[in-house]
């Protein structure tokens, strides 16, 4: 798979296909819903312009961003429901992706992803399993919608193997009763996304006769023109000075870089380059960008 910007970081590379639709720490839950959630009845995502027809016995047990987290007192197990941009099933089956290493889980397919239609969409469906934090095995049941408006819909429903015919059915009635339109653009955002962003994170250990030293830096440059284009390049160095040679040192610097289209649906900011997919939810204010974690400074 390969790496999307404003996910790098100077250590590693997070591994990615696309958006991670999930959040860590959700995987404690799947067994059963939450005791005091934050309780909704909505079955609308307003700016992705996207409806949904509610299970009996279910409610939105937390919205976190543009995920929802669809609990019932009397069934066990949760669904995940997402909105997305996508044009491609690679690029919806992305998420599963990247929900399973969100949550740091191996997933291993039960039936392989299969094409189809479900209430006049576009779908791919897959059942995988896996295991949970705490060692339990959990089957998942994921369904990828495809609206012709450039978006699409993920859902996951996970539950224990024995709970899945039950929970799959639910699931199965909550796709086929998806709506969508085209979803609306928050158009002020993306002019206000202008100009350059960078982010700089860096570490020196001081040269010494015994233990020589070491620095290693990492910058990431955004250049978003205000229309839906951007640029992003980054750059790491590390270098490292023998003992009691502080003259000689080793080291060594590497780039890389990735364009393409960006916009912003809600408070949802999605770019497509090269490379792949990515959408994150993001603020913006006081001459900063917080995206994925990491804060980007304008320049």
């Amino acid at each position: 798979m390969t790496c999307s910007p404003l996910t790098r970081s100077a250590a590693c590379v997070i591994a990615c296909a696309g958006l991670s639709i999930f959040t860590r720490g959700a995987a404690a839950q799947i067994m059963s819903a939450p005791g005091t959630p934050n309780a909704t009845s909505s079955s609308a995502l307003a700016d992705w312009n996207i409806t949904y027809r509610m299970p009996v016995g279910w409610r939105v047990g937390q919205t976190i961003g543009r995920l929802q987290m669809i609990v019932s007192n009397t069934e066990a197990g949760m669904i995940f429901l997402a909105p997305g941009m996508y044009s491609t099933p690679q690029e919806a089956i992305g998420d599963l992706s990247g929900f399973y290493q969100q949550m740091q889980m191996q997933a291993y397919p039960v039936e392989q992803p299969a094409m189809g239609t479900i209430g006049g969409l576009r779908s791919i469906t897959a059942m995988y399993t896996s295991a949970d934090q705490t060692g339990r095995m959990v089957q998942g049941r994921y369904i990828a919608l495809l609206t012709p408006h450039g978006t699409g819909v993920n859902l996951l429903a996970m539950t224990t193997q024995d709970k899945m015919p039950t929970l799959r059915a639910t699931l199965d009635q909550l796709a086929a009763s998806v709506k969508a339109g085209e979803p609306s653009v928050n158009r002020r955002a993306v002019e206000a996304l202008a100009g350059q962003w960078i982010l700089w994170d860096g570490k020196g250990d001081p040269v010494t006769t015994s233990s020589g030293g070491s620095s290693r830096s990492y910058e990431e440059t955004v250049v978003f023109d205000g229309q839906g284009s951007y640029r992003w390049s980054s750059a790491a160095s590390v270098s490292v000075t023998t003992p009691g040679m502080s003259a000689g040192s080793a080291g060594g610097t590497t780039t890389d870089g990735d364009q393409g289209s960006y916009t912003v649906i809600g408070s949802t900011l999605v770019l497509k380059g090269t490379k792949g997919q990515l959408a994150v939810d993001f603020q913006l204010g006081n001459g900063q960008l917080i995206a994925a974690g990491k804060r980007y400074v304008r320049q």
